[in-house]
């Protein structure tokens, strides 16, 4: 079965981190879930959520991909740890899918892993993507990466991830009972 880590920090975007969680479930991907400090995250408009580890819990461990919900200050956070950019560097030079939405793949341009790539990201952080050749797309693919917009863009993204980690059959096929074409 293949696996996702997610990474949540204070201040995520609720829409986008519960969409991917809950599809990629659906699809049949182990999906871990890590704090990025803490096992109790609140999110942009206070949700608070309990998880069972935290990323230290998961440094160290390869998985088929890392996603990176946006929303702040929860991108501000994960672009202030070292341990993400430890995180995100190992499954890059591994070739790992890594994937970022909304605020979150100006994450991967400090970082640098999308450098020369065609990425996108909510629209207020354009010219925070300096290293990309940047897309208006909802959901841009571009060898192991994927990016995306933004809350109303998270269906999509999941989808792009599940389609890279499983196959277009399972994604239509969830599609098709989640009534996404209707």
């Amino acid at each position: 079965m293949p696996t996702a880590l997610v990474i949540l920090a204070n201040g995520f975007e609720d829409i986008e981190a519960m969409t991917i969680i809950d599809i990629l479930r659906r699809g049949d991907i182990d999906v871990t879930v890590a704090g990025l400090e803490s096992l109790s995250i609140t999110s942009a408009h206070n949700t608070i959520i309990s998880v069972t580890e935290t990323l230290a819990d998961n440094h160290d461990e390869i998985f088929d991909t890392v996603i990176l919900p946006g929303g702040e200050p929860g991108t501000t956070h994960l672009e202030n740890s070292r341990e993400v950019e430890t995180v995100i560097k190992n499954h890059h030079v591994q070739g790992k899918l890594i994937a970022a939405i909304c605020a979150a793949p100006r994450v991967l341009d400090k970082i640098g892993v999308i450098a020369g790539k065609r990425a996108t990201s909510y629209p207020a952080f354009k010219e925070a993507m300096t290293s990309c050749n940047y897309s208006e797309e909802a959901v841009v693919v571009d060898d192991n990466l994927i990016t995306s917009r933004g809350p109303a863009t998270a269906h999509q993204f999941a989808f792009a991830i599940l389609e890279n980690l499983n196959s277009i059959t399972k994604v239509n096929e969830l599609k098709e009972a989640m009534l996404y074409n209707a």
